[in-house]
């Protein structure tokens, strides 16, 4: 059985950096693309929606009932 060597690769050279404001610039550039359509259709925002109003019901109720627990609870 052979062991093969390991082979030694060459590093790339390392270009060279930019000067003054646009290192940052040139380096994480972005490329541009066409805006897509959007991710949530109309339907789920309308339920989104309703959940969010039921649940601003609810708490509003809790609150009341606490509030009124409250005052049961502390004599006047």
């Amino acid at each position: 059985m052979k062991i093969k060597k390991p082979m030694t690769v060459k590093a790339p050279a390392a270009p060279a950096p930019a000067t003054g404001g646009a290192t940052i610039a040139d380096r994480f550039k972005l490329d541009a693309v066409a805006p897509a359509a959007p991710a949530v259709s109309k339907t789920a925002t309308f339920a989104a929606f309703i959940a969010a109003f039921i649940a601003l019901a609810a708490s509003g109720v809790l609150v009341f009932v606490l509030y009124k627990h409250w005052d049961f609870l502390m004599p006047a």
